[in-house]
């Protein structure tokens, strides 16, 4: 049997069965129905008969002659049982039954049709006689008064003869419920034959238009049908156009994968190498991975595979990136690593994250020779210019001069501080940048380092006439290096009074954020910062408005250390500012443990 024959056969099996279940339950219902309909009639016809026969029997009470064969005559001429009863319940006559057994049958005037006939003229039961043994259905008519009748008259139809007499109807009945069930599965059958069709013809146009092929014709009998098929000939038109748009974006992607300077390695959850470019197999110095290597055998340093192994989990690592030594010495490269996580289910050979590598070697080179020439240029200077501001200060204070030469002495003066502050801050930065800085963590009081800081500047603060209010908590107190926490906070605050205007303030607020963070706010009412220079204010040597570099002093580096530093204490700092409205410098520290506070306060 063919797929095609078995699925026929299963669209008509079930409509037949159906048809089949359903014409016999209308059988059975339409079979009650005549039943009760051929009673109801029966009944009807007995009823009118009574009324007949009561007038030739209604002298017969109490029972006259020749009443038993009158009696029999007329069971003979209805084709029923025909009985008489007197008033009290006897039975006068029988049809069925001989006169001379007649004094053995049971009193009837408890019989239902006759207690209904006493009552409401004429009364009907159905029940199996006593006498004759067989279900009947009775008919009785009361004959006088209903107070003092005389007596009943009874008639009774086997309900065999009933049944014989609808037998014709209720075979008809079934043939034509069973006929119609039939002819309506047939019906539901084509029905859902033709629904079939469509919808083979539906799923064939879906899985071409999947491909992108448009229908070449829409063979459809409904309206409904050729409305989806012009649908799937808009769906088939998309289809293609993406099919092609993402053939080109594969083919894109994969050469921008190939080709990019930067080397990317592609890992699944179980940090199995699934792709690899072919810059970062020459960074590594590998020629090849095998399908589905591990991981191991390209990078074997251990803070690269910590942070692939936090991608793969969906963790960014802190920090983002490591830096790794690779080749051998002498010809030995400095690779930047950056892992990023991508989302991912539970399937295999699934991508889990996704690592760049860069090439740092020349600018890490280069750092490390600024970083020595700055080192060395500060520390060759530092001497002579001590030097030469110990000679000023010396003939500054050796009497009175000219006032020329006062004037150039007072150039000199300045000058030689302001060399010396510059000296100073790149050896810090040098210092910072190359890693040699130790600090000495610990619970500092935040309120007294504030107020120390606040007090250093108070002469540079009464010079332009500014106010500083400092407002710390009692007790707050910050992880860190005293001299370093200093060093920030007066490099804040000293920037702060100097883009103040004459007479304004400048607040330093300390607030503890909830999460185990302290922070600090050092906001001044000065010229502002917009928002392209509030990202390179913290680069060296920058100036937010050069033009006032000769009217406010400064080297350029104090923001550059503070944010060097900060990052050495787990910090940050970031500036919320507006041209002409102040800035705000939020310094964020880590907080000192309950006890480091009680210990401090």
């Amino acid at each position: 049997m063919t797929a095609t024959t078995q699925r026929t056969f299963r669209r008509l099996a079930g409509p037949l069965l159906l048809g089949v279940v359903l014409g016999a339950v209308a059988a059975a219902v339409l079979g009650r129905v005549l039943d009760e309909a051929v009673r109801e009639r029966t009944r009807q016809d007995l009823a009118a008969m009574l009324e007949r026969v009561e007038a030739e029997f209604g002298h017969d009470f109490p029972l006259g002659p020749g009443a038993h064969e009158r009696v029999r005559l007329a069971a003979k001429q209805t084709g029923a049982r025909v009985t008489l009863i007197d008033a009290k319940g006897t039975v006068l006559s029988d049809s069925q039954v001989d006169a001379i057994k007649l004094p053995t049958l049971e009193n009837h005037l408890s019989r239902p049709e006759v207690v209904a006939a006493r009552a409401n003229r004429t009364g009907f039961a159905e029940r199996r006689s006593a006498s004759v043994v067989e279900p009947l259905l009775y008919v009785a008519r009361r004959v006088g008064p209903p107070d003092d009748p005389l007596g009943y008259i009874r008639i009774a139809v086997p309900e065999s003869k009933l049944d014989a007499g609808e037998a014709p109807f209720r075979t008809a009945l079934t043939r034509i419920s069973l006929a119609t069930g039939v002819l309506l599965a047939l019906v539901v059958f084509l029905i859902r034959r033709r629904h079939a069709i469509e919808l083979d013809r539906v799923r064939e146009g879906i899985a071409g238009a999947a491909d992108g092929r448009r229908p070449d014709t829409f063979p459809s009998d409904t309206e409904e049908g050729q409305d989806v098929f012009v649908s799937l000939t808009r769906f088939a038109d998309l289809a293609k156009a993406q099919k092609e748009g993402s053939e080109t974006a594969r083919v894109l992607a994969r050469t921008v994968f190939d080709e990019v300077p930067a080397g990317l390695i592609v890992v699944d959850r179980s940090l199995a190498v699934l792709d690899a470019n072919a810059a970062a197999l020459r960074l590594f110095d590998v020629p090849s991975v095998p399908p589905r290597g591990a991981l191991v055998d390209l990078v074997r340093d251990s803070a690269a595979l910590a942070l692939f192994n936090a991608g793969a989990a969906g963790r960014q690592a802190e920090p983002p990136t490591c830096v790794i030594r690779a080749g051998r010495s002498g010809a030995e490269r400095i690779l930047e690593l950056a892992v990023r996580p991508v989302p991912h289910g539970d399937r295999p050979r699934e991508p889990a994250a996704v690592g760049v590598v860069r090439d740092v070697t020349e600018r890490e080179r280069t750092d490390e020779l600024r970083r020595r020439f700055v080192a060395d240029v500060s520390h060759e200077l530092r001497t002579p210019i001590a030097s030469i501001r110990a000679a000023v200060e010396t003939l500054a204070g050796a009497g009175e001069f000219p006032r020329g030469l006062s004037r150039f002495l007072e150039i000199l003066q300045r000058q030689a501080a302001e060399m010396e502050a510059l000296v100073s801050d790149l050896t810090d930065l040098s210092q910072i940048e190359s890693g040699t800085v130790t600090l000495r963590m610990g619970p500092e009081a935040l309120g007294p380092l504030l107020l120390d800081v606040t007090r250093g500047l108070e002469s540079t603060a009464k010079a332009r006439d500014v106010e500083l209010v400092v407002d710390a908590p009692r007790g707050l107190a910050v992880l860190g290096d005293a001299r370093r926490l200093s060093q920030i906070f007066r490099n804040l605050v000293d920037n702060a009074i100097k883009y103040s205007p004459v007479s304004s303030r400048v607040d330093v607020r300390a607030e503890r954020d909830g999460t185990g963070r302290v922070l600090v706010h050092v906001v001044d009412r000065g010229i502002g910062i917009s928002l392209a220079d509030q990202e390179k204010i913290f680069q060296r040597f920058y100036r937010v408005d050069p033009s006032r570099s000769k009217t406010t002093p400064g080297t350029g580096l104090g923001l550059a250390i503070v944010k060097h530093l900060l990052v050495l204490h787990d910090g940050a700092i970031r500036v919320d500012s507006e041209p002409g409205k102040g800035s705000t410098f939020t310094v964020t520290l880590p907080e000192a443990s309950a006890s480091a506070n009680q210990e401090v306060s």
